[in-house]
Order: structure tokens, then C-alpha cells, then sequence
């Protein structure tokens, strides 16, 4: 693959944003997304005349993406972090907390769940739920096959449907829906 820069141009505008976004939802550190994107289209760049890519271009960059963000994870060991913080959090289930507070409540829990899923699992549950891809699409830019990648969006829905059990009340439902807080439902469908 030989690229020009300016088609280099094209394809950091096209996709630098989005990338930015994928590693953001799986290191949960914005900087660190950052730098982890700016060092996948350096690769890119220093590597385009020896570059042999089998799938589309857009599916190796994901796919670099979201191995570098893994290693992101592994190498500074993260995910301790989160489950020592999660251990000593306590969510209260009283009906007098405003609703504004529950949904933030809510919001950080999604969050939080997401941070305990294998990074596999979370990196495919977010590129399914968040970025739109199909099952499909998510086996071929990660090298897997589709079985896998729904076994482990099934495990992932587990996963939210245990933590989220508490705000599955009929009530808590339409103080979210009614305040925006509509991905829930995206998370449980």
C-alpha cells in the first residue's frame, strides 16, 4: 500500500475522530485515546509502503486501535483500579434520591460495568452498542468469527442486565426516559 499525503490527509480526517471515540470507550482516559490514535496513524504513515492490509482500511485502523487499547489497559494495569472502586462503592435504592442524582448514578454504573467486562468483550460490545457495527462487521475488523463476537455480546447484556437490575423498576424507567437518559434501553434491547 502506498499512500500520498495527501490521501493520508483524507483518511486522518475521515476517521481520526471516530478512532479517538473507540479508545476512548475502552481505556476511559482521553488523553491516553489520543496519543493511542496519533501513534496508529503514525504507524500508518511510517509503515505505507509496507503495509499489506487484508481487509478495508478503515477495519485495520479499528482493529490496531483497539489493540493498542488494549495493551493500554494490560500495561498499566487499569482495570485494579476500577474493581478496588467498585467494591467500595455503594449504590442506594432509596426513592427520595432526586432523579438527577439517579441518573447520574445510572450513567456512572454503565460506565463502571463496562470497565469489568474481559477488554475484548468490552471492545466489542462497544463497537457494536456505541459505534454501530454489526456482528458481522465486528468479526471481520477483529479477526474473529461471528460466533465469537456473539457469545460475547451475550455475556456483555448479562453483565448490564445484573448490574442495572436496580434501576429496572417501571418507575425508574420513565424518570429516565423522561430526563434523556434513553441509552439504558439501548444497553437491555
Amino acid at each position: 500500500m502506498t499512500l500520498s499525503l495527501i490521501e493520508y490527509e483524507e483518511i486522518f480526517k475521515a476517521n481520526h475522530k471516530k478512532l479517538c471515540n473507540t479508545a476512548y470507550r475502552i481505556t476511559q482516559d482521553q488523553d491516553s485515546a489520543m496519543d493511542i490514535v496519533q501513534n496508529v496513524f503514525l504507524k500508518l504513515w511510517n509503515k505505507r509502503n509496507d503495509l499489506n492490509i487484508k481487509t478495508s482500511l478503515e477495519g485495520y485502523l479499528y482493529k490496531s486501535t483497539a489493540n493498542a487499547s488494549f495493551n493500554f489497559i494490560e500495561g498499566k494495569k487499569q482495570h485494579l483500579r476500577f474493581v478496588n472502586e467498585i467494591k467500595a462503592t455503594t449504590w442506594s435504592s432509596q426513592n427520595n434520591i432526586p432523579e438527577n442524582i439517579r441518573v447520574k448514578e445510572l450513567e456512572a454504573l454503565i460506565e463502571r460495568t463496562l470497565l469489568r467486562l474481559p477488554p475484548k468483550c468490552r471492545a466489542i460490545f462497544i463497537l457494536n452498542r456505541y459505534e454501530g457495527l454489526r456482528y458481522k462487521q465486528i468479526a471481520e475488523q477483529l479477526n474473529i468469527s461471528v460466533n465469537t463476537v456473539e457469545n460475547q455480546m451475550v455475556k456483555a447484556l448479562s453483565s448490564m442486565r445484573a448490574s442495572l437490575k436496580p434501576y429496572l423498576s417501571k418507575e425508574f424507567f420513565i424518570i429516565s426516559i423522561s430526563g434523556g437518559l434513553t441509552t439504558l434501553l439501548h444497553f437491555l434491547s
